[in-house]
């Protein structure tokens, strides 16, 4: 096993120039070091010296459950492809995809694990990719839904950043378009004859599978909505952990946001980008610097806390 963490480690290498990884390096570095210049210290040792514990315990026990809906909805998922995979492997699966997700240059550095683990039990690697893609475009469609809650809730933040939400909700549909239609490529990459043309298309024909079932795509839907509702409660508690008050509107609006900006490639698995996201958003509703990214720093905190979970489960693997 600890083999194949090495591969998986030098396949995410491949996917991208040497120098790139330097970059992201380098963006992450220099957004950390700007905030950190602009911000108090000693107002960081404040906040965490009144932060509650209970809250933040929340916080972590709701951050465990997500990852078990997730695991769940992929499991719907892969029952639509014809497998019958147990839930506690998909889950354990899970667990050590988040964990790899603290070494790895980019966030889908554990959807690389899950797609092994799962083609390992499947023995179908175009079916496993289709189904943890599939469940993460879906999941990226119901941000776009979280975010038009955050503005039904709250007309107020429509014009202060309408374009913004526009893009972003129109970024969102095109994704789950491209999961409802990615069959009709098929007839497109028949043109081209390479192994690797090959698995796309093996990819785009099986993702279809994961779809077609109406009933478990829309069931993939509510639980990836629940997903993503967590998520923004793990905030909501952070931000009472720390006696913030930020209306829940505007957590519903700025927290997908955030985490799709998050996953962008630009920086060392979004370490940086995350913070001056937290940062520029919750400005606008009062928060000063150090409280934003103390914020953004509990939640990072939080997860990777849990992903020690994925850790042991690891480990434990012979």
């Amino acid at each position: 096993m600890l083999e194949a963490a090495r591969k998986l480690s030098y396949i995410e290498q491949k996917k991208q120039p040497r120098y790139f990884a330097f970059i992201k390096i380098a963006v992450s570095v220099a957004l950390i070091a700007t905030l950190l210049y602009k911000s108090d210290t000693h107002k960081y040792i404040e906040l965490i010296q009144h932060s509650s514990p209970v809250y933040l315990l929340i916080a972590l026990l709701l951050t465990v459950f997500s990852i078990i809906v997730s695991a769940y909805k992929w499991q719907l998922l892969t029952i639509a492809q014809g497998f019958a995979v147990p839930l506690r492997s998909l889950v354990s699966s899970y667990f050590v995809g988040l964990f790899f997700n603290n070494f790895m240059p980019t966030s889908i550095g554990g959807d690389v694990v899950r797609v092994y683990d799962l083609r390992k039990i499947t023995k179908d690697g175009p079916t496993a990719a289709a189904s943890v893609v599939a469940e993460r475009v879906l999941a990226s469609f119901t941000l776009g839904l979280i975010v038009l809650c955050g503005v039904a809730f709250s007309s107020g933040y429509l014009t202060r950043y309408l374009p913004l939400i526009i893009a972003f909700v129109a970024v969102c549909m095109a994704s789950l378009i491209v999961v409802l239609y990615a069959h009709k490529f098929g007839a497109v990459l028949e043109r081209f004859e390479s192994a690797f043309v090959k698995k796309l298309k093996n990819m785009a024909e099986s993702m279809r599978s994961s779809v077609e079932h109406k009933p478990t795509l829309l069931k993939v839907l509510i639980y990836s909505l629940i997903f993503q509702l967590m998520v923004v409660l793990i905030n909501i508690f952070i931000l009472k952990a720390l006696g913030l008050n930020v209306p829940a509107a505007f957590v519903l609006l700025s927290i997908p946001i955030i985490s799709a900006i998050t996953m962008l490639p630009v920086s060392l698995n979004g370490l940086g980008v995350r913070e001056a996201t937290y940062v520029y958003f919750f400005s606008q509703v009062g928060l000063s610097t150090e409280e934003s990214i103390a914020v953004s720093i509990y939640f990072f905190l939080i997860v990777t806390l849990v992903s020690l979970i994925g850790g042991v489960i690891f480990a434990a693997r012979k």
